[in-house]
């Protein structure tokens, strides 16, 4: 796979449209465009095997950038971190599908607790990420708006689409469980 990137990035440095003093980082970039692209087209992909595809799009919507901002659990490869992260998204999918009286409560009770936890923890860095000290700050504002707008989001959507709901709820309950998940590891690891 490898090969295509170096490939894509040949031919960029070939036109001029690159320097090649910057190749290695034109490679990760190049490669990490891929993975995102393949991701959102899996998932998309997922949705549409379920029958839930704008669902799928708002869990995706929601969750990519909290994620991102908030951190969490990082499974050890990009193998296992694709299949969690495709279980994750048929899970939430499949909360939306079924049906029982008190589900709209327990999804946004579970959300609250998630958010508030995400509030109070964001962001956590990894070992393969560390962050200065204003990074910390600025990440974790915005982890902070995203999930406030997520939970406000998802508790509207409660009056007009309930799978919507629960699919930008679901976002905050996963970002939650995957900052918990990396709390656990953390200790179990200096043990």
């Amino acid at each position: 796979m490898r090969w295509i990137f170096d490939w894509i990035v040949d031919f960029m440095e070939e036109n001029g449209s690159i320097d090649h003093k910057y190749r290695d980082v034109y490679v990760y970039a190049v490669q990490t465009v891929f993975v995102y692209i393949f991701n959102i087209l899996s998932g998309v992909a997922i949705g549409i095997a379920m029958g839930e595809v704008l669902p799928c799009i708002l869990f995706l919507i929601a969750v990519i950038p909290l994620r991102e901002h908030a951190g969490g659990y990082h499974a050890s490869g990009w193998v296992s971190c694709y299949f969690l992260s495709c279980m994750v998204l048929v899970l939430a999918l499949m909360w939306g599908k079924i049906n029982f009286t008190g589900q709209s409560h327990m999804t946004l009770t579970a959300a609250m607790l998630a958010g508030a936890y995400v509030f109070g923890e964001a962001p956590l860095e990894d070992e393969n990420k560390p962050l200065e000290e204003d990074e910390k700050k600025r990440i974790g504002k915005k982890a902070k708006i995203i999930v406030c707008m997520e939970i406000i989001t998802g508790t509207m959507l409660l009056y007009w689409e309930r799978k919507f709901a629960y699919a930008v709820l679901s976002a905050v309950n996963w970002c939650g469980i995957g900052l918990l998940t990396w709390h656990v590891k953390k200790k179990c690891v200096k043990k």
